[in-house]
This record gives structure tokens, sequence and C-alpha cells, in this order.
């Protein structure tokens, strides 16, 4: 036996790594598969009015398809920029990214939150904030309950977020008024008492005046759903159109295509290799089996629909246009991740694509290392 592990040592470290990272490589994938129905539709700074989900909702009224057989949950959010947040308790403040957000939290957020709840609909004054802030302010991630202060209001904590990004979530109150910082609540305020309409009591919060969204998030009713159709309904919904997708199903399907192409190749590449060192033609073909296996699963895994599969193959015009419009899509995500599930698909996405691109490293290693030892034999 020690014999046997000697000589084949390095065939069988080859074989552990290779298991380990493709271990990691499916729990990823299924954590991809977890993001698959988000949808995301940014747009430039403020242009989706308020109005929008007034009328989204009203378009989700009655009608042959509604709104709530197509998506689950939904929500539009508001960057505020940047805001002071403080502890009374322990006298610490911190300057965080804040939202505002009408609708359902979970379709921006899904399960990035570690303990709590998510806000309810009309429910106001209170916050959702990072762990890295809580913890920051408070010493402990045992706050809920407790309040911060954002230029003198109290903002009940009622929730904890997962990421690395200090954020503040609020829900878009009755009152329709948003936290501002102490240097631009002083400068509000000095002008509004320029103006003479300013109470003393409202230097912690200042009027929309009208200001837009600047994006919308829904949830899928089921994976499988066709993100195109999904975009589409959202654009007609809110009445705006052109914005910036995001698509948690993209990112799930070309890592399956991606991962199990690669895996495949390798499989069909060993096969015939080996086929030729022991020259037996019967590994050639369990090789190309097993590759064509693998790579059916992965499409099987995947289920792409039919934003991804032509209504005919010699449609050449479509390849181009969906490899186009999904890199763009994927670049755009690289460059922009503004929210914590954002920074974890694309971070997952490429762990995936990592693993794959490992895999082959491995291979190429290998065959030249059996090369090398069947020159010295």
């Amino acid at each position: 036996m020690k014999v046997i592990f000697l000589k084949y040592k390095y065939v069988l470290l080859v074989m552990l790594f290779f298991s380990l990272v493709n271990m990691f490589a499916v729990s990823r994938l299924h954590l991809l598969k977890d993001w698959a129905d988000m949808i995301f539709l940014c747009y430039p700074e403020g242009s989706l009015p308020v109005s929008a989900w007034e009328q989204f909702e009203r378009s989700g009224e009655g009608g042959e398809e509604k709104q709530n057989e197509i998506f689950c949950q939904a929500a539009i959010w508001k960057s505020l920029k940047e805001i002071i947040i403080t502890a009374e308790q322990t006298g610490r403040e911190q300057k965080v990214s804040c939202y505002w957000i009408k609708g359902q939290p979970e379709a921006v957020f899904g399960k990035e939150l570690i303990c709590g709840r998510y806000f309810m609909k009309n429910e106001d004054h209170v916050c959702l904030l990072d762990r890295d802030t809580v913890r920051m302010l408070f010493g402990s991630e045992n706050v809920l309950g407790m309040e911060v202060q954002i230029n003198g209001t109290g903002w009940r904590i009622i929730g904890v977020l997962s990421g690395n990004r200090k954020i503040c979530v609020i829900p878009f109150g009755e009152s329709g008024r948003e936290p501002v910082s102490e240097k631009d609540s002083d400068g509000i305020g000095a002008g509004s008492a320029a103006g003479g309409s300013a109470g003393s009591g409202e230097a912690a919060t200042t009027g929309n005046d009208g200001g837009g969204f600047d994006g919308a998030a829904v949830r899928k009713k089921q994976n499988g759903q066709s993100s195109n159709l999904t975009f589409s309904r959202i654009e007609a919904s809110f009445g705006s159109a052109g914005g910036q997708k995001m698509d948690g199903q993209l990112f799930y399907v070309t890592a399956c295509f991606i991962y199990f192409s690669i895996l495949g190749l390798i499989l069909m590449f060993a096969g015939i290799i080996l086929g030729k060192r022991m020259h037996q033609k019967w590994m050639t073909a369990a090789g190309m089996g097993a590759a064509a296996g693998i790579m059916w699963l992965g499409i099987r895994y995947a289920a792409p629909g039919s934003d991804y599969l032509p209504s005919y193959w010699s449609d050449f015009d479509f390849f181009s246009r969906i490899f186009q419009e999904k890199a763009k899509q994927i670049g755009e995500l690289a460059l922009h991740q503004e929210f914590p599930v954002w920074q974890n698909i694309y971070q997952t996405w490429r762990q995936v694509i990592g693993v794959g691109i490992f895999n082959c490293v491995l291979c190429i290693v290998s065959v030249f290392d059996m090369g090398i030892q069947k020159k010295q034999d």
C-alpha cells in the first residue's frame, strides 16, 4: 500500500485539490442561484419620479397579468449621500451612506440581513445599519431596539445588514421627509430662515421638493421567469426606460455555462490523453461521454430559458446581440457595486470563474508532469 501511495501520490494530491476546489465552486453556484431572482434598474440620480411607485402599484390592480403574479417583492431607492449618525449611549459617531427606500427592502438586499427584520409598509423612524457600523457605535451586534441619532432625531434599529460598506437604510415615511447631515441642515436652516418658512424643530429634516429616486428593484416570482420580459414590465410599470440593468440570473447562468463547459473540456482532454497513453480506446470514449454529460448537466442546472436560447440555432445575430448585451451588464456591475448584495453577486461569480481557470491550470500541469514521467521511464 505504501509503495502504491508513493508511486501515485502526485495523482492523489491532484485529485484531492480538484475535488476540494470543485466542491467550493458548487457551493458558490448555489449562492448565485439564491440571487438569480433579483432584478435592478438604476437611473441617473433622481430621475425616477416619486409618483412612479404609485403608478407601479396601480398597474398591478386588475388586468390579466397582475404584478403579484410576476414580482413577489418590489422597492425603489434613493441615495441620500453621506450622513453622520450618533449613538448617545456611547457618544460615538460614524459617517455612513444613507439610502431612502419605499416598498420592500428585501427586494434590494435579499438575504443580506444578519439579524432583526426589514421595515414594513408605512413604518417610520426605524433604520437598518451594517454590521461594522453597529460594532463601532455600540461595540456589539446586539443592538435591536436601540436608537441612533441623526442630527437630533432618533431612529430605532430594527435590523443589521451584512457587507463591508457603511450604510444606513431608512423607510420613505408618510411625511416624505429625509434626514440630512449637520452640515447640510445648517445650510438649509440658514436658507429657510432667510425665507421665513422653516420652523426650529425641522433642523433634522428637509422636504423632498419633488426629488426623484435613483433606481428600482424587484424579485421575480420564479427564478425561471424571463428577465427580458421582467425588465420590460418594470419599465412599463414605472414609466421610465433606458436604465442600467442588473440581473441576478445573468450571473448564475453565465457562471454555470463557463464552469461546466471548462469542466467538460477537461474531462474530454483527460480521456484523450489517458486513452493514448494507456492504449485504451474505451478511456477516450469514457472521457467524451463524461464531457457530454457534464455539459448537459450544466445546461440543465442553469435552466437558461428563452433569454439565452434562440428560436432557431442558425440565428447567429441572436448570439452576437446577447453576448454584447450580457457582457455590458457584467461590466456595469463590475464598475457599479452600490449595495452589499451586488458586491456579493459579482465576487461569487468571479470565484466560480476562478475555479474554472484553476481547473485548466491543474490539468495542464498534470499533463506536463505526466509527459516528464513518461520520458524518465
